[in-house]
């Protein structure tokens, strides 16, 4: 949770930035819906890797992640799935998508494609962004 979380708060702390430059804070946003992508593609393991050292230096007894997964408190209510996937489909997975799910609904491509138009006619440094495809895709929405 951490590691998603800092991605977004990076994420948040740019988009309230009173002086910042759109355009900036699009590919902001992009860079970081590529980072929880290859994060849910690749960082299984590694996380795995964190949280067994974690539990090493703490003493913190480690469940056999290959064992059957116990649906609640109780231990007859098994089912077919192991706690590795358990971890890995019904947590890692999910909190990965709750966020990109989240960063889609609130900048879902057209919107991205208008802030990105209207960063092309910002005056500051002499139309620096300037794009022509930017304010032809402007131009059509």
């Amino acid at each position: 949770m951490l590691k998603v979380l800092a991605m977004s708060n990076e994420l948040s702390k740019i988009l309230q930035k009173k002086d910042q430059d759109i355009v900036n804070a699009v590919e902001f946003l992009n860079i970081t819906k590529k980072r929880l992508q290859d994060m849910r593609k690749n960082g299984w393991e590694s996380l795995l890797d964190d949280v067994s050292s974690f539990c090493d230096v703490h003493d913190i007894l480690i469940l056999k992640l290959d064992e059957s997964y116990f649906l609640g408190k109780s231990k007859r209510k098994s089912s077919s799935v192991s706690y590795a996937h358990h971890l890995r489909v019904e947590v890692f997975f999910a909190v990965i998508d709750v966020q990109l799910q989240e960063l889609n609904d609130r900048f879902d491509v057209v919107s991205s494609d208008l802030l990105l138009g209207m960063g092309s006619l910002n005056l500051v440094n002499c139309f620096s962004n300037f794009d022509k495809g930017k304010i032809m895709t402007l131009a059509k929405c």
